[in-house]
């Protein structure tokens, strides 16, 4: 027995007292080496970060993560993977994938964490010089217009195509893609237009010869969030690169779609 009952109350036996010093101490160490999360210092640390993303995301976000790395953590490096919905929830608990990035509309397990970054829409894109569709684009346009679609499962383009659906409207699907990398150069290259998200749009107009057009009819917008396990909410790495995501991509597509388009034409122009 450590304590025992007196008249003057509950008394240390003298085992409890020969332990008090060696308890202190391990008390001491618990608070001191065992509780305290380990320090991440970006600047000089070699981790890889593992991200699951759409192609859609490695062309939106990563030049702006990349640009933020080297300035802050230049040894850091990246990797990217895309996986299916079940695979990402496992890959999200096991550690192996430390964040999903974009639209996962069925990552909804009970230990998955999400924080929205900014609301998205979509946007037409067809070559500047589209001999039919001059800065505005018509219902009936699109309608006659082949089109290039993307169709990757689960993601993004399912909100088009039932907002189509439900208005009733067929498009002419010429080309069907499972990546977006192929729609700039086909929408360049011919009188073919394609409905693309907003950050995309923009993206293919940075480097290929293509307008960007509101669309006709109304898509509902959607959200695009960062994505964790629970057992990695507290990793102090982990919540860096958290905290470094959403600083670099909350807010980043507020502006009038056809700004770009009007600069590029200046710039044409020029």
């Amino acid at each position: 027995p450590l304590f025992v009952r007196t008249g003057r109350g509950m008394e240390p036996t003298p085992r409890a007292m020969t332990l008090g010093e060696p308890v202190a101490r391990v008390l001491e160490l618990v608070q001191t080496d065992i509780l305290p999360a380990p320090e991440f210092r970006p600047a000089e640390s070699t981790r890889t970060f593992v991200l699951c993303m759409s192609d859609i995301g490695e062309m939106v976000f990563l030049p702006r993560l990349l640009k933020f790395l080297d300035q802050e953590a230049p040894e850091v490096r990246i990797k990217t993977v895309a996986l299916s919905t079940a695979e990402l929830e496992e890959a999200l608990a096991s550690g192996e994938v430390d964040l999903a990035v974009g639209y996962f509309p069925g990552l909804e397990g009970a230990a998955i964490r999400r924080k929205a970054l900014y609301r998205h829409s979509f946007v037409c894109i067809a070559r500047a010089d589209h001999p039919q569709i001059g800065d505005t684009l018509s219902l009936e346009q699109y309608l006659a217009a082949p089109h290039a679609m993307v169709r990757p499962e689960g993601r993004t383009q399912d909100i088009l195509e039932r907002a189509q659906e439900r208005l009733g409207i067929r498009v002419n699907v010429r080309f069907s893609l499972p990546r977006f990398m192929g729609i700039p150069f086909i929408v360049a290259g011919s009188d073919t237009i394609a409905a693309v998200p907003l950050a995309v749009g923009r993206r293919f107009a940075e480097f290929v010869n293509v307008k960007l057009l509101p669309l006709p009819f109304p898509v509902p917008k959607y959200d695009l969030h960062l994505h964790w396990h629970s057992r990695f909410h507290q990793e102090p790495a982990n919540r860096w690169m958290r905290n470094a995501m959403s600083e670099m991509v909350q807010g980043p597509q507020q502006h009038d779609p056809l700004q770009n388009t009007k600069r590029s034409a200046r710039r044409r122009a020029t």
